[in-house]
């Protein structure tokens, strides 16, 4: 090989690096290179750990506040506060708002969804810190399936940004 040629197959090469390196940055929310992230959540379903390690999102708009968080296993859970009207403590269920719902999804089929809400189970998110731009809390609850079957989801946590 020409020197010519090596030197530019070198130059090519380190160009790709710094391109590729460059580009995954890492982000300062979750400390994971490339995931996406405004915030954490964690969970704990009938006694099993959990934590959303590949998004969190969170929107507190027009009274609603909704904080999702998934994995890359299927798993998902998300908080509603419908109406939301600052820090306190929100009860899920027939005697909570008509709003307020806590979700756990533990993969693909219907009946890996489990609901608790206006109509069926129990719970309550604590809002701990409510800003324009941030949310933190802890919630539990116990959710259904179509079959009413259910799950416990306690020492849930969130710490979101918008």
């Amino acid at each position: 090989m020409k020197m010519k040629t090596l030197t530019k197959l070198i130059l090519f090469v380190t160009l790709v690096s710094v391109v590729t390196l460059t580009g995954c940055k890492k982000n300062e929310e979750s400390g994971t290179p490339g995931v996406p992230s405004n915030g954490s959540m964690t969970l704990k379903h009938d006694g099993n750990a959990w934590s959303a390690t590949l998004s969190v999102q969170a929107v507190n708009d027009n009274g609603v506040l909704n904080v999702t968080g998934s994995d890359s296993n299927a798993n998902q859970s998300s908080i509603i506060i419908s109406p939301v009207n600052g820090v306190g403590t929100y009860k899920i269920g027939p005697s909570g708002g008509t709003g307020h719902q806590g979700r756990w999804t533990q993969g693909l089929n219907q009946t890996d969804s489990y609901v608790a809400s206006f109509v069926i189970g129990t719970g309550e998110v604590t809002i701990t810190e409510l800003t324009d731009s941030k949310a933190k809390g802890t919630f539990k609850f116990t959710g259904y399936n179509t079959d009413q079957n259910t799950v416990q989801v306690t020492d849930g946590e969130f710490d979101v940004t918008f």
